[in-house]
């Protein structure tokens, strides 16, 4: 009975990492970027199917710029307009989704516009 129970126990424990929390694998502006302007939107793309359930973008002062509606749909690829026109500094791209596996995972992208005379 024992080994029967442990068995199961390995069992579950060899599972649980195909249950890790969804990563984004990767955002457009890239964190730690130093884009060119204008940037018209930004790009988050997880490691598996989320629902984006918040954005916030917000210059070096911490004032919050307009960004679109966020989409309903779950899915892998998210594309949100930035409706302000961002001028040249640092800024910061909050976000939130909740996973296929029901946790919720969050995460900031910081990011700099260039001046139109920046190299």
């Amino acid at each position: 009975m024992k080994q029967m129970l442990f068995a199961a126990l390995a069992v579950v424990s060899l599972a649980l990492p195909a249950y890790a929390h969804t990563p984004l694998a990767w955002s457009v502006p890239a964190a730690g970027s130093m884009v060119p302007p204008p940037v018209k939107e930004i790009v988050l793309e997880f490691g598996g199917d989320v629902r984006l359930t918040a954005l916030a973008l917000t210059d070096a002062a911490g004032a919050k710029k307009a960004v679109a509606e966020l989409p309903t749909a779950i899915q892998k690829k998210f594309a949100v307009a930035i409706r302000d026109q961002l001028g040249p500094g640092a800024y910061v791209a909050t976000w939130r989704a909740v996973g296929a596996d029901t946790h919720v995972i969050s995460g900031e992208i910081k990011f700099s516009v260039l001046g139109l005379h920046s190299p």
